[in-house]
């Protein structure tokens, strides 16, 4: 039993933080049905239209799939019965959308005093910028993130994954506010309404640069290195086998045994020096680095007590032995596609642990028994529904 085991979430997002939000909640226990588009509508051209294609496997385990047209009458009379018996929505349309579909928390929350209602979306509800289009890139972009990759001598980079401000910035966020909003409703018995900003989680994750800021007006800016630092003491370096490998040596004693393990003790008194002393001891560091390939510079880091790790490909993620061990990858059976395997959840708990306890549904797969289970309707009522294309 998972510490959301008795939770009903019901996830129409189409995207990836919404689904990945719901994901969280369905690690924890929550049972999790997720609302698709029926394709009698036309064929969705967005993400996840299909139930064999890696975005829709890598959000949608431990979930159950209905596909419902909501813009139909009896699609929405449907929903506000299924809604009856839900704790929890997830939504990720554009501001306005949902009101216009009636299916708004207003709507909701006069059927169900008790909903919680979670809005994500990359602006927020209100504000100059709310109905602006927009996807991870766009966030970090304007929220600073970019602004300081890619070296002063160079056009700002794009880190593609973890999408920081739609995973970060919105996913946890709004994980976190759901299960905040939980525990208040236990104390209060009533629901309420949570506006999820991608753009205000990410610039929230600027706790050390704002504070900063707003302290001295002193803005970050980009490093002068195009490995995104100037410090000799916490970067990348290139070894003889022409891999890489990451030092980070902020604490003066690690710092020193690093200048001890490759001869350098004469660099001890260098490690907080300025930007062109941090520079020369950079390029000491490389000469040195690229006597010996990576893994054995790791193997020698490591024992001297220095924080080292490889930058790894994802063959060597998945294949190396501390995440086998922590298990960070598990193997279902799904029908279409025999034994695969998905990243398992990072939450370990003693007494209520997260846990993959389905694979992800086929499309609409579940659309019978959730649709019995929370209305009550039988199987002729439900054929005539499908043959109508409320139902898929």
């Amino acid at each position: 039993m998972g510490p959301l085991d008795g939770v009903r979430v019901i996830d129409i997002s189409r995207y990836g933080p919404g689904r990945y939000c719901s994901m969280i909640l369905a690690d924890l226990g929550a049972d999790v049905i997720t609302v698709e588009i029926p394709r009698t509508q036309g064929e969705p051209i967005e993400m996840m239209a299909s139930d064999v294609e890696p975005h829709y496997l890598g959000l949608n385990r431990n979930k159950r799939s209905i596909a419902l047209n909501l813009k139909s009458e009896k699609g929405k009379q449907l929903f506000y019965k299924i809604v009856n018996d839900v704790d929890v929505i997830i939504e990720t349309n554009r501001p306005g959308t949902v009101k216009r579909l009636g299916i708004d928390y207003e709507t909701l929350s006069r059927l169900n005093p008790k909903i919680i209602y979670c809005s994500m979306t990359g602006y927020g509800q209100d504000g100059p910028y709310a109905k602006r289009p927009g996807h991870d890139i766009n966030f970090v972009a304007i929220t600073g993130i970019m602004g300081l990759t890619g070296g002063k001598k160079g056009p700002p980079t794009y880190v593609v994954t973890p999408m920081i401000a739609d995973v970060l910035g919105g996913t946890t966020q709004a994980a976190m506010a759901i299960m905040a909003a939980l525990f208040a409703r236990n104390k209060t018995g009533e629901g309420q309404y949570i506006d999820v900003s991608s753009t205000d989680g990410a610039v929230f994750y600027h706790w050390v640069h704002a504070a900063a800021y707003f302290q001295n007006d002193i803005a970050p800016e980009p490093t002068e290195s195009v490995t995104g630092s100037d410090m000799a003491w916490m970067n990348i370096y290139q070894a003889k086998d022409g891999k890489y490998f990451t030092i980070g040596c902020f604490e003066p004693w690690l710092w020193a045994n690093l200048c001890r393990v490759v001869g350098k003790e004469d660099l001890i008194p260098y490690h907080f020096a300025p930007l062109e002393e941090q520079k020369e001891t950079y390029q000491e560091l490389c000469q040195v680095f690229v006597t010996k390939d990576r893994d054995e510079w790791v193997r020698l880091l490591d024992d001297a007590d220095v924080p080292v790790a490889p930058v790894y490909n994802f063959d060597e993620v998945f294949s190396d032995p501390h995440f086998q061990y922590r298990k960070i990858a598990v193997e279902v059976e799904h029908p279409k596609l025999g034994k695969m395997r998905l990243l398992n959840s990072p939450f370990k708990l003693s007494k209520t642990p997260a846990e993959i306890r389905m694979r992800p549904p086929l499309w609409a797969e579940h659309t019978n028994e959730i649709l019995q289970e929370l209305t009550g309707i039988g199987e002729q009522e439900i054929s005539e529904l499908r043959e109508e294309g409320v139902l898929e």
